[in-house]
């Protein structure tokens, strides 16, 4: 996952770090960023996207991995 917020877009990073990792709301973003808390919703649903895509890529092209028998007992 920090490879892909790395990944994103510097403003649409920032706020996606003020939100989810500072803990601030969309006003005290707005404010600090001198941007409208409607710009902050929509870049904070386009971070909320682009990571979403890029955990699927990374998901669907990593090898699998092989469970040890105390992962993945037999029953």
């Amino acid at each position: 996952m920090s490879y892909a917020v790395l990944r994103l877009r510097q403003a649409t990073r920032d706020v996606f770090l003020l939100n989810h990792i500072q803990a601030l709301d969309y006003a005290l973003i707005a404010r600090h960023l001198g941007l409208s808390v409607a710009d902050v919703q929509a870049g904070l649903a386009d971070a909320l996207c682009e990571i979403s895509r890029m955990v699927d890529l990374i998901e669907r092209v990593r090898p699998p991995t092989k469970l040890s028998k105390a992962e993945h007992p037999d029953v």
